[in-house]
């Protein structure tokens, strides 16, 4: 069977409430609720980040990242009825969620044919017409060179009939027709940390004119992969809770 081709993908940025949370958190997302995301219509795979050496009794951030056939994937019955209706895991953990962004991007360039561990994600905000250019150009020469193995940006899409929950004030912003503005999502993978760190900083700061940072990249290390053509339930219908899962769990719960 021949796997869809992403056209667009979803990306979400978060913590937690409080590091005790971390072992139930991590395993509600890796094992209920990214399934069940990537068992519906238009959705492809999904991978799940966590950034590393954050402070002692600190939670760490994380990073999704669903790849869907197009955006249309969030605007079907079977999305709303997971969004409307959540496990009851699912809603014990959604008021536990800081630092919340949801961006939905059509796909505008990708480079590389590997993939690696390490990841650095870069909200930008600039010049629609410019942006394109300049990025596809300077991420290919970064795969070029093996400075990182694949690049992938996107154009943040505003879905008004299904709006963004945004827990910031960074709203997307409104174009003009005589220098339309658009938001912009940056995905790097390398094989080093510090290495990918470097070249991330100065593709910022090489797109300056063009385009500047929302806010500071952040650095991710792979935690989980899902692909819709490995679930093990069949995909026509929504994919089962882990209520047994669920009743081991207190919230706070350190082990």
């Amino acid at each position: 069977m021949t796997r869809p081709t992403a056209q667009a993908f979803l990306v979400l940025w978060n913590s937690i409430s409080s590091a005790p949370l971390q072992p139930e958190y991590e395993t509600w997302h890796s094992v209920e609720h990214v399934p069940e995301r990537v068992g519906l219509p238009g959705f492809i795979e999904a991978r799940r980040y966590r950034t590393h050496a954050d402070p002692a009794g600190q939670p760490p951030r994380y990073f999704t990242c669903y790849w869907l056939s197009s955006l249309q994937a969030l605007n079907t019955a079977q999305y709303r009825e997971v969004v409307a209706h959540p496990t009851p895991w699912s809603a014990r953990m959604r008021p536990e969620l800081r630092e919340f962004v949801r961006l939905p991007c059509t796909l505008s360039g990708a480079c590389g044919q590997s993939t690696a561990s390490q990841l650095a994600t870069v909200h930008l905000r600039g010049d629609a017409t410019r942006f394109a250019t300049q990025a596809d150009a300077r991420i290919a020469r970064l795969v070029h060179q093996a400075a990182i193995l694949c690049g992938h940006w996107g154009t943040a899409e505003v879905l008004e009939d299904f709006p963004i929950a945004n827990h910031t004030t960074a709203a997307l912003p409104t174009s003009t027709s005589e220098r339309p503005t658009r938001d912009f999502v940056l995905m790097l993978q390398g094989l080093d940390r510090d290495a990918l760190r470097r070249h991330t900083q100065a593709l910022v700061q090489a797109l300056a004119p063009v385009a500047t940072a929302v806010s500071s990249p952040v650095f991710f290390e792979l935690l989980s992969q899902v692909r819709q053509d490995e679930l093990s339930h069949p995909l026509s219908s929504r994919q089962p809770a882990r209520l047994d899962l669920f009743k081991t769990y207190q919230t706070g719960d350190i082990a």
